[in-house]
């Protein structure tokens, strides 16, 4: 989650200057910095929910699932994310400490304050990343999973899930993921998630 801060343009370098002493996580597109707010309990379970569900997938091969935590690097687009979920399957990620670079599969939990930007500039960065073969949104309010992922020539092409009872099998280059949407949204009340969004739509804060 993230909201626009009113600072000067400056450089990557500058920016991770800046990061490591600032009090609150900031993402970083071509010169400008946004904030990241609190999010709901909601967005929280199921960032956690695919968490889980991602890292029992990878679990005893060499790729690594981070959450919102953890920056991701895109040199192409010159912006810094810090992604609600990301597997990275990189040896070189793994001797890196500070941020990653090579991500394989990103997932975003939507917002109603932070949508249009996660679809928007955030998508176009993020396929800017060679190594990024598939991005996957996940809505609050619903059950529904929607997944961008890359072909051999480069294509885009998006797949869907809706329904509690439906599975979204998503492919990353050479490896696929499943994520039942049973297991996305367990222990999330749509009920609350709907008021939750409502009240952060009509606050201008995130959901």
């Amino acid at each position: 989650m993230a909201a626009v801060l009113s600072q000067p343009l400056f450089s990557y370098a500058d920016y991770l200057a800046w990061e490591a002493s600032a009090p609150v996580r900031h993402e970083y597109l071509d010169g400008e910095v946004f904030a990241m707010t609190g999010t709901t309990t909601t967005h929280n379970v199921i960032s956690g929910n695919v968490y889980l569900a991602l890292r029992q997938q990878t679990r005893g091969t060499p790729c690594r699932v981070y959450m919102a935590d953890v920056r991701l690097r895109v040199e192409a687009a010159n912006a810094g994310f810090y992604p609600d979920v990301f597997v990275t399957c990189s040896a070189a990620d793994a001797a890196r400490h500070n941020e990653q670079e090579d991500a394989l599969l990103v997932v975003e939990v939507l917002s109603p304050s932070t949508e249009g930007r996660d679809r928007g500039a955030k998508f176009a960065a993020y396929r800017q990343l060679p190594t990024l073969h598939a991005v996957v949104f996940i809505a609050q309010d619903e059950p529904l999973v929607e997944a961008y992922t890359r072909g051999a020539a480069g294509v885009w092409t998006l797949h869907e899930a809706r329904g509690l009872t439906a599975t979204l099998p998503v492919q990353a280059g050479e490896r696929t993921f499943a994520l039942p949407l049973a297991e996305v949204y367990a222990d999330v009340d749509f009920s609350a998630a709907k008021a939750d969004a409502a009240a952060a739509a009509s606050s201008g804060t995130s959901a």
